[in-house]
């Protein structure tokens, strides 16, 4: 795996296959808030997130599965620090 990014929000890992990354997010950080995106499946693995999809708002406890249409916003916001697979196609 390799880091390909690193901030006060946390980390992103980038794996060697295509479409395949690992995300630590620190509590209160905010992943994704667009809505230029592939389709997308997350597994939240730790943690507790707050999601929205288009204009629905939930929380999620891990373990979760989130399914983002393409082309759809979305926003992840940490309630904890999370950890969380990313799908892209």
């Amino acid at each position: 795996m390799r880091l390909i990014k690193k901030n006060q929000d946390g980390k992103t890992f980038e794996t060697s296959t295509p479409g395949f990354k690992i995300l630590y997010r620190n509590k209160n950080s905010i992943a994704g808030d667009n809505a230029e995106n592939p389709k997308e499946l997350i597994y939240l693995i730790t943690g507790i997130a707050e999601i929205t999809v288009d204009n629905k708002i939930w929380k999620s406890k891990a373990p979760a599965e989130i399914k983002i249409p393409a082309n759809t916003y979305h926003k992840i916001k940490a309630l904890t620090n999370i950890t969380f697979v990313l799908f892209e196609n």
